[in-house]
């Protein structure tokens, strides 16, 4: 409850949710009359309580939030708001307001799923590729968010600002490059019998990701001579002695032992 002159209104906490990503992006608070104008807009509202007003988000600073679904929690005091956003949401220029890092254990947990995860594929010359290359079995379901949510973040961390597009193979691996472009909010491009689609040009700076570092060199290097900046150079996974130079992000496999990744930066 919240008194102002005299009045009470009841507020509650709402979470914003990428509707994609699954990314927390902001908390705030809603009343009765917030909650009724997002279901009539389809725009996220909330309550201001320091301007003791209603109020649309990015209405002055255009980062609206489309939203999918409003969801109440099981004690009717609490929401959630599953959202698209239209830019950034953080009033510092962040993607989210929850951008402080205070536990991280996405690593640890990745490695024990890659562990876990069989049977490790072994190629010719006893190197082992682990089967999130090939996606034969498919992975755990955590696994792949685990390994796409790492790849994005890396990614992002050396292409910085600005980047436009995803470029991997059709297959093996689109799946992930598929996940990772959509944790980065940009377009993916898949290159069939690894050549560059037409829709990747000269105005495109895009991350290259493919399962081994030869396919995302070999891959990298096509859409530089169509022209495209390459930003970064993603791999999965790399048989030991497999040549790395070139690739910013990757996760290395020692050969006969289970995949212990180490990332590349």
């Amino acid at each position: 409850m919240e008194e102002k002159e005299g009045k009470e209104r009841r507020l509650i906490p709402v979470a914003v949710v990428d509707a994609v990503t699954g990314e927390p992006l902001m908390l705030a608070y809603a009343d009765e009359e917030a909650l009724e104008r997002t279901r009539e807009t389809g725009l996220a509202h909330f309550y201001s309580r320091s301007r003791a007003s209603l109020w649309l988000k990015g209405a002055s600073s255009g980062g609206l939030l489309d939203v999918i679904r409003v969801l109440g929690d099981c004690d009717g005091d609490a929401a959630a708001y599953v959202a698209r956003p239209r830019r950034h949401v953080c009033h510092l220029g962040k993607r989210s307001c929850f951008h402080n890092t205070l536990l991280d254990r996405r690593r640890e947990i990745l490695e024990e799923l890659l562990e876990e995860t069989g049977p490790h594929t072994r190629l010719d010359g006893g190197a082992v590729r682990h089967p999130l290359s090939t996606w034969t079995p498919p992975p755990q379901p955590l696994l792949a968010a685990l390994a796409a949510e790492l790849l994005a973040e890396r990614i992002r961390s050396r292409a910085g600002p600005g980047l436009t597009a995803v470029l991997a193979p059709e297959a093996p691996g689109g799946l992930l490059a598929l996940l990772a472009a959509q944790k980065l909010n940009v377009s993916l491009h898949l290159a069939q019998g690894g050549r560059v689609p037409e829709s990747i040009g000269e105005t495109d700076r895009v991350a290259v990701y493919a399962p081994s570092p030869a396919e995302a060199q070999a891959l990298a290097e096509a859409a530089r001579q169509r022209g495209a900046h390459v930003a970064a150079v993603a791999a999965l996974a790399a048989p030991a002695g497999e040549d790395t130079r070139g690739v910013d992000v990757l996760i290395r496999v020692e050969p006969g032992q289970p995949p212990r990744p180490r990332l590349a930066l």
